[in-house]
């Protein structure tokens, strides 16, 4: 361990020269050889001062605001500015005074409820950890690759601390210490502790005092106050079996409360303090018991108190313990109790007990798929572990002992909230079966904590719709049949609510062949009396007596607003507050804050314009709303401005501070203007895009264009463009390369996805034709997942592209549809039916959409180019759906490559192969846009390769 002081700066970052320098060498082993390494790697004899196009290179190195913690106050905020590749930063900023630390090579931060310590870990950097894989590494560079030190940091004066070799580490409670799991040294002071194990230490930060604890392999800190729980193995010798220690741990004056001592066994499996720090829960089997126990611990006593929670027929779970907000009651869960399977591995003894037949079939790996099933196979391998881990709840009252019991199946699923009296509880029971071809359904209960009574809400409503418990506990607000009910538990009815009001409640703009969704609750009135609803715009009171009153003046202006909440954790409203809004612009997509008062109705904008602003922080004692702003040639910085909710008239929004710089190297880049533009489709139908033109824009001049889209894009207008390296085109990067960019939204209509991407692209891209913009004869297309799905289904019905990518796409509905998702182990049927895919009917039902909307049968059709992309590890769509139209499109002598990269997802995970999908991407384009040479793997492909693990 060491102490120094580092530099206050003004946005001072370690230098990027020799980082750009080994990222670039990196990534040019990557290069084919036809490949000008210009728009890779950074041109280093640039003009200074001069902006330049983007280098892959330089995408690596944006970094993005990861990791944010706050101080209990919001004064203080921390951060990591971590990059795509290359190493993170750690920021400490003083949101009030504007003080600002900066650590180099640091992430992961915490911070102490005071804000007067912050501490990061740091590991060694990108160069050495790449260094260490190389197969000449000598052990020292190996070594040095596994370090993991922490950095602890005062904040006001940025002094630090470093301590080496840090497994895991957190802040007391209290915020007065600092606690560090980390490697021990043989040479361990306690003589019980056993050699070679991990330690604890207990730095108090207030003296940098330290207690060193040996041997503890696990620790927990309580929510407040001082205390910790530490798991130590004991030196045991080699005859007698290992010896756990549990102790609670006072990090205020180092007592020490040894709760358990126990073979390995029988150790505690879980535990939890309660929120304020002076009571604990633990499981744990006891040596006179295989049975899992419950055991609570108040300061004050001097052992465990063992709780009798025998249930007949089921087991405690070791999964579940959790507080209630007021720390009297305690939720725990249970299983159905499981008889040990008898032991089949015995050695055969005789020759007649080879022949045993249930010997033989011991070893057998057989699944059988019953049709009957409520998951079929592949769904209960991927959820086994969440299975495992699920229970029937019931809740442990403190104050009297009382044990009540919820539910009794593990599929009950409890919403553990601050209410006392009453809790919502879902089962998805009933409906698992459907799963399949309807997907996901659930029943909703009131469930009354005291005596267990449990009263039904709904039967059968779409697992997005989870209902609302009011703050009495009486009153559920829930959408059933698109219009909003109250379930009154006293009287154990439902009744509608404004059944007089002419809005819709649930989506108007669902184009999927399923139950619309609602648009939900911002919360219940604190007294109980309504709650705050949202319709597609604006935001609605709505009483348990009937009345319904729009707060909001949205729809007329085609504006969206939604209750911003400044605590997470409290979502109850009081009747007379001044609440802060959100707004947003569906036509023109801007957004904004505003301020909607309670008491006498009135809105007031706060911050509005041609940007978009989200919510970060509300800094209550300081009355400061912490948010970011950005655009698309603006990175989303955090900002700060003095807002007093109870005095709206005073709000300046001119006084705003920006409080972080995370990406300064802006400046040296060209980048490019995104614009709104607007067509219709033959049918009349008006649909918008964002088309984005580079910087210097010529407007005498046609340029290549290249499409990407999804669904709707056109609400990016205010984006900025993430900075990362992976299956998409980097627009700023494409800008600056020369293209447009175009990202335009589509509009479905049921049982033709394919023929309704064509309907919606054509037209808008014949828009950019018409204003000038696009070069008719260099249109690119490109889509990945579902639209790229959409870009292999477009190109069997028109010519306009010049090329089109196509990533991870599925080309033939027929087989995809009794296909399975192997990421979730979900039949993809509903998808199809209910999804999506917007099908509707089964194949069964209609097999015609299925054909009609699969590109593999009209492959002859196709005169386009196509490149194809596919992981063979892909969970999401099946990359045999890849093989099918690479096989097809092969067959009919079309141009076809597809690149598959082995052992990648649904979306490409290995830097390596996100780097040379990018270059690929570029040259495809480059060539068939731009008339550059075609790229070897296009003309010659590339024979089968064998690669090291």
């Amino acid at each position: 361990m060491m102490s120094n002081n580092f530099q206050q700066t003004a946005w001072q970052r370690p230098s990027a020269k020799r980082a750009l320098t080994s990222l670039a060498l990196s990534c040019a082993l990557l290069l084919p050889a036809t490949w000008s390494a210009s728009a890779l790697a950074s041109d280093v004899e640039a003009v200074q001062g001069e902006p330049r196009p983007l280098a892959l290179t330089d995408v690596m190195q944006f970094r993005e605001i990861h990791q944010q913690v706050w101080s209990d106050d919001k004064r203080w905020l921390a951060f990591s500015a971590t990059p795509d590749f290359g190493d993170a930063e750690g920021f400490i900023v003083d949101t009030q005074a504007g003080t600002r630390w900066t650590l180099a090579d640091a992430e992961r931060p915490s911070i102490s409820r005071n804000g007067d310590y912050v501490a990061f870990m740091r590991k060694a950097s990108v160069l050495v950890r790449e260094q260490a894989k190389h197969p000449d590494a000598t052990d020292a560079q190996k070594d040095a690759a596994k370090q993991q030190d922490l950095v602890l940091v005062h904040t006001a004066t940025g002094a630090q601390t470093e301590f080496a070799q840090v497994d895991s580490f957190a802040f007391t409670g209290d915020g007065l210490s600092l606690v560090i799991l980390h490697q021990s040294n043989d040479d361990a002071a306690d003589e019980n502790a056993k050699k070679g194990a991990k330690s604890l230490l207990v730095h108090r930060l207030d003296d940098s005092s330290q207690r060193r604890i040996e041997g503890a392999t696990s620790f927990k800190v309580a929510e407040q106050g001082p205390r910790i729980i530490i798991e130590t193995e004991l030196e045991q010798s080699a005859e007698e079996p290992q010896q756990q220690r549990l102790q609670v741990y006072n990090s205020a004056n180092h007592s020490a409360l040894t709760l358990l001592t126990s073979e390995k066994a029988y150790a505690a499996v879980n535990y939890s303090f309660n929120h304020q720090g002076d009571g604990l829960a633990l499981l744990a089997k006891r040596p006179e018991s295989d049975a899992l126990e419950l055991a609570l611990w108040q300061y004050g006593a001097r052992e465990l108190n063992w709780v009798d929670t025998t249930r007949e027929g089921f087991d405690l779970s070791q999964h579940q313990l959790a507080w209630a907000q007021d720390d009297n009651q305690l939720f725990i869960g249970y299983r159905p109790s499981s008889a040990s399977a008898p032991s089949s591995d015995s050695m055969p003894q005789a020759l007649s007990d080879l022949y045993n037949l249930e010997r033989l079939q011991a070893d057998r790996r057989l699944q059988v798929w019953h049709g009957n099933d409520e998951r079929i196979i592949t769904h209960q391998r991927e959820s086994h572990s969440a299975q495992q881990r699920a229970s029937a709840p019931s809740v442990l009252w403190l104050d009297s002992g009382k044990l009540v019991h919820l539910g009794d199946d593990i599929e009950d699923n409890l919403r553990v909230s601050a209410h006392t009296e009453a809790q919502l509880m879902t089962s998805a029971r009933a409906h698992l079966r459907e799963i399949s071809w309807n997907g996901f359904y659930h029943d909703i209960d009131h469930v009354n904590l005291t005596s267990g009574e449990r009263q039904r809400v709904v039967s059968r409503v779409r697992t997005n719709e989870r209902g609302h418990l009011s703050p009495n506990a009486r009153y559920v607000a829930y959408v059933a049949d698109e219009q909003y009910r109250i379930f009154d538990a006293q009287q154990g009815e439902s009744t509608q609510l404004a059944a007089d009001v002419e809005v819709s409640w649930v989506d108007e703009q669902n184009d999927r062949p399923m139950e619309a969704s609602s648009y939900g609750v911002a919360g219940w009135l604190a007294d109980s009396s309504g709650f705050l609803a949202y319709d597609r715009f604006d935001i609605w009171l709505l009483t348990i007596d009937g009345d319904a009153r729009r707060l909001t003046q949205g729809r007329e202006h085609n504006k969206q607003f939604r209750v911003q909440h400044l605590d997470a954790d409290s979502q109850d409203i009081a009747t007379d507050a001044t609440l802060l809004l959100n707004s947003y612009s569906e036509r023109e997509k801007y957004h904004g804050f505003w301020a909607l008062s309670l008491a006498d109705g009135t809105t007031t904008t706060l911050i509005e314009g041609p940007k978009r602003y989200q919510f970060v922080a509300y800094a209550d004692d300081a009355q400061r709303l912490l948010f970011t702003e950005e655009d698309f040639r603006q990175f989303p910085d955090i900002w700060s401005v003095e807002l007093n909710l109870g005095a709206i008239d005073e709000f300046a929004a001119d006084t705003a501070q920006q409080l972080t710089d995370v990406n300064p190297q802006i400046s040296e880049f060209k980048w490019g203007d995104a614009e709104l533009v607007e067509w219709q489709t033959d049918d009349g139908d008006s649909l918008q895009g964002v088309v984005i033109k580079p910087d210097n824009y010529d407007a005498e001049r046609r340029y290549p264009v290249m499409v990407y889209y999804y669904e709707q894009f056109s609400q990016r207008l205010y984006h900025f463009n993430q900075m990362r390296v992976n299956h998409r085109p980097n627009f700023p990067f494409y800008v600056g390369q020369e293209y447009v960019v175009f990202l335009p939204d589509i509009r479905f209509r049921a049982g033709a996805p394919g023929p309704s991407a064509t309907e919606s692209l054509l037209p808008g891209v014949q828009k950019l034709i018409d204003l000038g913009i696009a070069d008719p004869d260099a249109i690119g297309l490109h889509g990945h997942s579902w639209s790229g799905y959409q870009s292999a289904f477009v190109v069997t019905e028109t010519d306009v592209f010049a090329a089109v990518v196509s990533g991870a796409p599925v080309s033939n509905m027929t087989s995809a549809y009794t296909g399975i998702r192997w990421q979730t182990g979900l039949a993809r049927q509903f998808q199809y039916e209910t999804g999506q895919s917007r099908i509707g009917p089964s194949m069964y039902e209609d097999l015609d959409p299925y054909i009609k909307n699969s590109p593999v049968f009209f492959a002859d059709k196709i005169n386009t180019p196509m490149l194809i992309q596919f992981g063979d590890a892909d969970g999401a769509v099946p990359w045999e759906q890849g093989i099918e139209y690479y096989l097809a499109l092969r067959r009919l002598d079309k141009d076809v490559v597809m690149l598959h990269y082995e052992g990648e997802p649904h979306h490409l995970q290995q830097y390596a192969n996100k780097v040379d999908y990018s270059i690929k991407m570029l040259e495809f384009f480059d060539h068939f846009l731009k008339g550059e040479p075609a790229p070897d793997w296009w003309t010659q492909g590339l024979p089968y390769q064998v690669y090291e693990n």
